[in-house]
């Protein structure tokens, strides 16, 4: 999916689950996949989402960069003795950095040592996913599908696929299964919404943006996906009720300034359905106009 997303303050269950998105003005998921985001190995970890930056001042709005994210916090301890979690973690930071070459390798180590690992399965197909290699990122989902058939982040994955090949209906019928499966899962909840909105239910979508990420930040998701399908106008009056209820987000300004300068230069434009995206959306949740190469990342939150 290559998400959308803006989130403000959720406390990420670990860092190697949640690698909240600092967005700069796709991108999503929410994906990162994200997030297929946020961390970049499931649901209950995305997003990349879905984004605002709670130090934001009231300085003139302006594009943030991303960070590099922060290396795995198993530098030190005995988490050395698990080479497991240790690869593992390392091909999630990988992904989420857009090192996929990096990434595919700690995560073909993990299989090595624990061939059934679902994690490393989703971490895989998630770069297949993005490089494209769909008939891969099938068959490494079916595998873990198999393993795991009632784990929400599989389902996730296998919701990002179909996105990925523009099958919104196949990707909304996995979406909502991950949310039966971890009802209280924000970033289950944020992929749902990104999957509804382009489906064209924009209602349900700013429901499900809310629940994972808040109003003000659900407001400005939607906006970000309106503005992409080229319908500027319903994506100003979005991004004003962002501003309202958060006068402080500075990517809901940085938007809205772009979107003036766009209808100052070119007459609105009808949005139109996308056809399959060329990457899939990061799970995490970064701002959909970043192009992401990561594929599934977490879901942070705050309201």
């Amino acid at each position: 999916f290559a998400l959308i997303v803006v989130v403000d303050g959720l406390e990420p269950k670990s860092r190697e689950e949640f690698n909240v998105v600092r967005s700069s003005g796709f991108a999503v998921w929410f994906m990162s996949a994200a997030s297929l985001a946020v961390v970049a190995s499931g649901c209950n970890m995305v997003p990349k989402s879905p984004l605002a930056d709670k130090n934001a001042t009231q300085k003139a709005p302006a594009p943030a960069t991303k960070p590099a994210p922060e290396p795995p916090e198993f530098m030190f301890g005995k988490d050395l003795k698990d080479p497991v979690k240790v690869h593992l973690a390392y091909g999630t930071w990988h992904e989420q950095d857009g090192n996929l070459a990096e990434a595919r390798i700690s995560y073909d180590k993990v299989l090595q040592k624990s061939p059934k690992n679902v994690d490393a399965m989703m971490g895989l197909a998630r770069l297949d996913i993005a490089m494209g290699r769909l008939d891969d990122a099938e068959k490494r989902l079916a595998k873990a599908r198999k393993i795991a058939p009632k784990d929400s982040k599989v389902a996730v994955s296998y919701g990002q696929y179909f996105s990925a090949k523009g099958d919104w209906a196949r990707a909304l019928e996995y979406m909502k299964e991950a949310t039966e499966l971890a009802p209280y899962d924000a970033a289950c909840a944020y992929h749902l919404g990104y999957v509804q909105a382009k489906s064209g239910d924009l209602t349900s979508a700013l429901a499900s943006f809310t629940t994972a990420v808040g109003a003000a930040q659900a407001e400005y998701n939607l906006a970000h996906i309106l503005h992409e399908q080229g319908n500027l106008l319903q994506a100003e009056e979005h991004l004003h009720k962002a501003i309202a209820l958060k006068p402080d987000l500075a990517q809901a300004q940085t938007l809205l300034i772009t979107i003036r300068q766009q209808r100052s230069n070119t007459k609105p434009q009808v949005a139109q359905m996308p056809g399959a995206s060329s990457v899939i959306q990061s799970a995490s949740y970064t701002e959909p106009a970043q192009p992401v190469r990561s594929a599934f990342d977490p879901a942070p939150g705050g309201r």
